[in-house]
């Protein structure tokens, strides 16, 4: 099993939208069992994709890690398709739809340059994702 195989990305995602949801409800969506999701939960937190879980405030605070924005064209109506994959990116912060040449906006925090390759990697394998460009933050000025 990889690691960010399809179903550990639809549990990221899952987790995402809420991460108190239960292993029962997970494995109800996944169409898995209990011991599964737990098994694949305890995975994601040893190999450090997840890495805990918290109560989400607003703060100016500045997080650590690489930051970096990619905007993304998607082909034809596959945007929902394409965001749904993307939650289950564990390097993606955020995701934004837009206006304009772009389709979809993300912002990534990765611990080191090696981790957002590979982050960017797996971002750009996604078939109906057409055109992506991205851009690294150097200094915050405000």
């Amino acid at each position: 099993m990889s690691i960010l195989d399809e179903t550990n990305q639809k549990l990221l995602s899952l987790l995402r939208e809420n991460a108190r949801y239960s292993i029962a409800f997970l494995a109800k969506k996944l169409k898995v069992s209990r011991a599964t999701v737990a098994n694949r939960i305890a995975r994601l937190e040893k190999e450090g994709i997840i890495l805990g879980y918290r109560v989400e405030l607003h703060s100016t605070e500045e997080s650590n890690g690489i930051k970096a924005w990619t905007t993304i064209i998607v082909d034809g109506g596959a945007t929902a398709e394409v965001i749904q994959i993307l939650r289950g990116e564990p390097c993606i912060n955020a995701i934004y739809d837009t206006n304009g040449r772009w389709d979809i906006l993300i912002e990534l925090i990765a611990p080191s340059l090696e981790e957002l390759g590979q982050a960017l990697e797996r971002i750009r394998s996604i078939k109906a994702i057409t055109s992506s460009e991205t851009y690294i933050h150097l200094k915050r000025y405000v």
